[in-house]
């Protein structure tokens, strides 16, 4: 025995580690923890442990990250949002044995990364892609004074909407109309469309691109679009389906071939026809389940279609 380092009861030992007495008796059982005298020699009911064995198994019994519950309140997301972050591979976490039960764990430096991910999304998605006041939109072609075109409503590294003119000149934004420029097509004043589904592009800047979503903001307008600017300089665009009836250039229809993710994209007798690749799926379920659809919906800004989609692809890794 070592009458320098300092020893502690059995209840002492319990409240270092926040167990019950008997779990305290079950490390010692299992070789976990070593009581000062190996002859189980104890006075009062109590063993005595050397403090510093407590601390290191404490270290050891700590949980090994933070919990999928602890990290909803410090996102200030919804556990279910976590868990979906984790089945997307967004966010890495490890399943692990703590107490008796299987928990996710996430390193906190991981969820430093993840933090920073996230809310770079949310400040892109943040960004309202349509300013209704002045019904201009991202990546839209403007005329200049003189009539030509090929001036086009592009976004800085801070997100913030600026004018490139076609001789390499950046106009701020709001001296646009005082500078003589003019949409080559109005964005139109569509109401929101009642099929299922969206069909998802995922695009790259180009003059092509520029000129479709001249196309998208004029056959359907904001309300039945959706702009995400993501990672690697990509774009995604979603549009609800739509017959378009006007004639559209080949290179335009080649892009819009090659860039479809989710979706169908034809030819038919009266125009080009771009439509979800959604089928109706009736089910019923339990009203607390619904409830709880319903609540997740909300906290998500999805529809409740959207979000059993998202769940059901990530289910089946589609």
């Amino acid at each position: 025995m070592d009458k320098e380092r300092e020893m502690i009861t059995t209840n002492e030992a319990s409240e270092i580690l926040k167990v019950k007495p008997s779990t305290i008796h079950k490390y010692v059982k299992q070789g976990e923890l070593k009581p000062v005298y190996e002859d189980n020699w104890h006075i009062d009911n109590t063993k005595l442990f050397y403090k510093e064995d407590v601390e290191e198994l404490k270290k050891k019994k700590g949980k090994p990250g933070i919990t999928t519950g602890e990290a909803s309140k410090l996102l200030g997301l919804h556990t279910a949002t976590i868990f979906q972050y984790i089945q997307q591979g967004l966010l890495a976490a490890e399943k692990k044995l703590y107490k008796g039960r299987e928990f996710y764990f996430i390193a906190p430096e991981e969820l430093e990364r993840f933090k920073s991910f996230y809310e770079e999304q949310k400040r892109n998605e943040g960004k309202d892609f349509y300013d209704k006041n002045k019904n201009y939109a991202w990546y839209q072609e403007f005329l200049s004074p003189e009539g030509k075109d090929s001036n086009f409503l592009l976004l800085n590294e801070e997100l913030q909407p600026y004018l490139q003119s076609q001789n390499g000149e950046q106009i701020p934004y709001e001296e646009i109309e005082n500078a003589g420029y003019k949409p080559v097509k109005k964005i139109s004043d569509i109401g929101y469309k009642t099929q299922k589904g969206f069909a998802k592009f995922e695009f790259t800047e180009s003059k092509e691109f520029y000129r479709t979503m001249g196309l998208f903001y004029s056959k359907l307008g904001p309300k039945n679009l959706k702009v995400f600017l993501e990672k690697d300089n990509k774009i995604t665009v979603e549009v609800k389906p739509i017959l378009i009836k006007e004639y559209i250039p080949g290179n335009i229809f080649s892009l819009l071939e090659k860039s479809i993710v989710e979706g169908d994209i034809s030819k038919r007798l009266e125009g080009v026809y771009i439509d979800s690749d959604l089928e109706v799926l009736a089910i019923a379920i339990p009203s607390k389940l619904k409830k709880k659809i319903k609540e997740d919906s909300a906290e998500s800004k999805k529809t409740i279609e959207e979000l059993v989609v998202s769940i059901l692809k990530n289910k089946y890794e589609m």
